[in-house]
């Protein structure tokens, strides 16, 4: 809790199925909610020791009671559970931040309570990677104080007579000089947001960015900055240029051409695609998973009854579960329900992505772009979803890229001229790419024989190119130029969307 906020008695309302009861601490709270789990599991389950039973998953779509929230899943028990828990938590950061809204006078958020209660996607349990822990947790509060404890007992390195804090999280090499900065640090490893807007409950990783979200807000009616990416509209050009960097990605797969907006959906890229390890095992038979979801749902394979399949015409669709295969008819086959998911090519329409997705693939051999294993639709302004023919990537990792090109092109050329003459050979030694900008302030990519391989298309353009229905499509790569390099006076009048090339 942060200093200023530990002497105030909290609040915490339960909000599952209008309980309405409150408590004034946290712990006392989550013993509380323990009281719902416990009615949410088989009897002699309980909250306390449900980790020691191998739970079969409920076979109904299962929904959370919570009031305001629209989630529902069908993929068992303990993933309501996990889900419930954060709510817990989510009301915990959402009375921080009313406090912050009271000791600054600040208005109230304008953007409505109807999302209130709605909260992230979570991941599959909370895993703790530090060296030779294996905590494991469906409770977010309990996960986030574990993190919390590495960071403040960790014993200090000395490097130069000085004290240091190394990071022992697996895959990092960062050093504090504190152990509270270590603590801080490693919130960045567990995602924990530290405050939540008590009005449209969107999180914040700390108090800076909930005051921001309080004190840039003005009236809808005169917010007109738009993504073009997503059409999300945002108040000042200043906060769609910070959200218009969640569209750009920075990491690249080292394994193939998948490249990512951050470093856990890298992480979790390489771990589905590229990582051979299944360490959850079927209890069952010999099959082993990489997930424990997944290995729930390979559960079901071994109940009793047929495997359902769809009965429409060509649809290849099963389901061990008659809900699921409901939910799937209602989605993909009820001529009812409008079809907003288009064909780019040839303007078929169809009511889910996954019909779409077998239509380009059948109908124009199209295929998924390395690394990845789906299309991807992006939302028009007409309500309508078409294949995503664009990725955004910065600057720096299209210098990365680019340079690779350029070093297996010159261990090629090298490789295929080894048998010529001294002469041949110093001619395709390989050529040198410079990065330049000209007087419209456009990216040029150009060779040291002073060909040009990359120059400015403007997205719109890009946009509007289909791919030949006869070739494998492809995603073409927008380069996301920085503010920096962009001359005063073209910033004055460029929207964030001039800022990109395109390259194929």
């Amino acid at each position: 809790m942060p200093p200023d906020l530990k002497k105030r008695a909290m609040v915490l309302e339960c909000e599952w199925q209008s309980c309405g009861q409150t408590r004034n601490r946290m712990d006392a709270f989550l013993l509380h909610v323990n009281e719902h789990v416990d009615l949410l599991l088989p009897e002699g389950v309980t909250a306390e020791n449900y980790k020691n039973f191998e739970i079969t998953p409920f076979k109904e779509e299962l929904p959370c009671h919570w009031t305001g929230c629209s989630f529902s899943t069908t993929e068992g028990e303990v993933t309501l559970i996990r889900h419930l828990y954060f709510h817990a938590y989510h009301a915990k950061i959402k009375w921080w931040a009313k406090q912050e809204q009271s000791k600054h006078n600040f208005g109230e958020c304008i953007l409505g309570n109807t999302t209130r209660n709605l909260i992230p996607d979570l991941p599959e349990g909370f895993v703790c990677y530090w060296p030779d822990c294996q905590f494991y947790t469906d409770n977010a509060e309990h996960f986030y104080r574990h993190a919390d404890n590495h960071g403040l007992i960790e014993d200090p390195v000395i490097v130069r007579g000085k004290e240091t804090y190394p990071c022992c999280w697996e895959g990092c090499d960062s050093v504090t000089k504190t152990k509270y900065k270590l603590a801080e640090h490693l919130r960045s490893h567990t995602q924990e947001k530290r405050f939540a807007c008590a009005e449209c409950g969107s999180l914040f990783s700390n108090r800076a960015k909930f005051i921001d979200h309080i004190a840039r807000q003005i009236a809808v009616e005169l917010q007109n900055y738009q993504c073009s990416h997503c059409s999300k509209i945002f108040a000042s050009e200043r906060l769609l240029r910070d959200h218009m960097r969640h569209h750009v990605n920075h990491y690249k797969c080292p394994h193939c051409d998948m490249t990512c907006t951050n470093p856990s959906m890298l992480k979790a890229h390489i771990k589905w695609k590229h990582d051979d390890e299944r360490p959850f095992e079927c209890q069952l038979c010999e099959h082993r998973c990489k997930s424990l979801s997944a290995l729930r749902k390979h559960h079901a394979t071994h109940t009793p009854g047929n495997l359902i399949m769809c009965d429409e015409e060509g649809c290849e669709y099963t389901s061990y579960r008659l809900t699921t295969m409901r939910r799937h008819m209602m989605r993909c086959h009820t001529n009812e329900k409008r079809r907003p998911y288009i064909c780019h090519v040839c303007g078929m329409q169809y009511s889910c992505g996954a019909t779409l997705t077998r239509h380009l693939k059948v109908k124009h051999k199209f295929k998924w772009p390395s690394g990845h294993s789906r299309f991807r639709y992006k939302k028009h302004e007409d309500g309508s979803y078409r294949l995503q023919t664009v990725r955004y990537e910065s600057l720096e990792l299209t210098e990365q890229i680019l340079k690779e090109k350029q070093l297996q092109q010159q261990q090629q050329q090298e490789t295929a001229n080894r048998s010529e003459t001294d002469n041949s050979n110093s001619s395709s030694q390989g050529t040198e790419v410079g990065i330049r900008y000209d007087a419209n302030c456009e990216l040029v990519l150009e060779c040291d024989d002073g060909e040009t391989v990359m120059s400015k298309t403007r997205p719109e353009e890009a946009s509007e190119k289909t791919v030949d229905g006869g070739e494998d499509f492809r995603l073409e790569t927008v380069v996301v130029i920085p503010d920096s390099l962009v001359s005063s006076e073209a910033e004055q009048t460029a929207v964030p969307d001039s800022y990109y090339v395109v390259y194929e």
